[in-house]
């Protein structure tokens, strides 16, 4: 499988996450603290955030087999809203997108095998409880589970998988103890982007110390 393939799937996906993310977003009621929420709160279209976090994304060393196929990924969310095929490298790769009122998810699929997924637009319900000090613990090199123990999970990700690496970017929209939740503008967001499951880049806005 040749570089490119990865190129062009995961740029895309990150491009979709950045656009789709940055839209002004409705502050939500707090409901639970960092860890995952579960099916009682109230979060909305949280089962489409739940059932993302069980799509598999096949891995190089399976020849990139195995990963969720489209029929699973239709008993999750129905049938697509759309779909394309994208050209990369020397493959083509399906595209299917289900759009769930603002939240959006995108599965890449190759013969049948995920390889990259997108969810953005989703807020969690949840405290106002990460602040500076929190983003100060998150260090170059940790995983994307150490940064999960400590941010709880993200709102919104993109993943893809290549012949050589694992990339992954996530970014967190809620929960946050920010200086103007009120002011869109200056609303707060952590990002942090994974390579083979170790943080290489950090960025925040709107932080409270």
């Amino acid at each position: 499988m040749k570089k490119g393939f990865y190129l062009v799937t995961l740029s895309l996906l990150l491009i979709s996450l950045t656009a789709c993310s940055n839209k002004n977003k409705e502050t939500t009621s707090p409901s639970s603290d960092t860890e995952l929420l579960t099916s009682s709160s109230k979060t909305e279209h949280e089962d489409v955030r739940l059932n993302f976090n069980k799509i598999v994304l096949a891995q190089a060393a399976n020849e990139f087999k195995g990963g969720t196929t489209l029929e699973e990924l239709k008993a999750m969310y129905g049938e697509p809203t759309s779909q394309s095929q994208t050209p990369a490298g020397d493959v083509t790769l399906d595209s299917y997108t289900w759009n769930f009122d603002s939240v959006v998810v995108t599965v890449q699929l190759f013969e049948n095998s995920s390889i990259a997924r997108s969810i953005s637009n989703f807020i969690f319900s949840r405290k106002a409880t990460i602040d500076q000090k929190r983003y100060d613990k998150l260090e170059n090199g940790m995983t994307f589970k150490q940064a999960i123990e400590i941010l709880g999970e993200p709102d919104d990700f993109s993943q893809a998988v290549s012949s050589d690496k694992v990339e992954l970017q996530a970014m967190w929209v809620s929960g946050f103890k920010s200086e103007s939740n009120s002011d869109q503008s200056r609303s707060a967001s952590i990002t942090l982007s994974f390579e083979n499951d170790a943080l290489t880049q950090k960025s925040q806005t709107g932080l409270n110390k």
